[in-house]
């Protein structure tokens, strides 16, 4: 089996991917805002709140094929993690934008680096989408 089968093989790196395309549309979506005029914490929550709903539903399908536990089970725990997460999200992107005049899309990349990637990741194997064990 080729490396590149064996890393693809891994949630992590399935996730992670995922949340490539998920930060595309969120990072989108935000520009899109600031572009019609809106405020830097609306860019970054609106943005925020359509990558996530992608998020969401690829995860479960994709990287995590979690087909156990229903929707809305699995689907207010990720809200709740997304929920906390995107306020902690959303004020460190205002703190580096209008606090620090770091450009929003630098601002919001470090944001998501920091408060969102990694502990995202670990919430969603232990918490949102745990391993289930064979009968």
């Amino acid at each position: 089996m080729k490396w590149t089968e064996r890393i693809w093989k891994f949630w992590a790196a399935r996730s992670l991917m995922i949340g490539a395309i998920s930060t595309t549309l969120d990072l989108t979506t935000g520009a899109l805002v600031l572009y019609l005029g809106g405020p830097t914490r609306a860019a970054a929550m609106s943005g925020t709140t359509v990558g996530s709903t992608f998020s969401y539903f690829a995860n479960r399908h994709f990287a995590f094929k979690d087909h156990q536990e229903p929707v809305a089970k699995s689907g207010l725990k990720f809200f709740l993690m997304q929920t906390v997460l995107g306020i902690a999200h959303g004020q460190v992107t205002v703190w580096l934008r209008d606090g620090l005049g770091v450009p929003y899309l630098l601002a919001k990349m470090s944001a998501d680096l920091a408060v969102v990637t990694f502990p995202q990741l670990w919430l969603m194997r232990n918490f949102i989408f745990p391993a289930h064990k064979a009968p």
